[in-house]
């Protein structure tokens, strides 16, 4: 999802670069975008597993631990699916933004 974002948004960028944004601010709005969006999923996820589980006739217990866990794993998902975009956002050529 990401790096489709990102592809949408290579026009941008581009201007951005030809405007003289550092390409490390650049990766790290890309950065903050993917743990941003991995938080929500995870917080929605935890929330709606919590609720809805007590409904079901069996259900996994999830300690305090394990969702920390499961967390830092997400985090860490997000950070390294992140690169795929980050590394196609650096590539794009300001001249891009003037339609050349």
């Amino acid at each position: 999802i990401i790096y489709t974002l990102t592809l949408g948004k290579i026009r941008e960028i581009a201007v951005l670069k030809l405007i003289g944004t550092r390409n490390r601010t650049i990766a790290g709005m890309i950065l903050q975008q993917a743990i941003g969006l991995g938080l929500i999923g995870f917080i929605v996820g935890k929330t709606v597993a919590t609720l809805w589980a007590p409904v079901f006739p069996k259900y996994v217990l999830l300690l305090p631990g394990d969702a920390a866990r499961g967390f830092l794993i997400v985090v860490i998902i997000c950070v390294l699916a992140s690169l795929v975009a980050i590394r196609a956002a650096l590539r794009v050529d300001p001249a891009e933004a003037i339609g050349g």
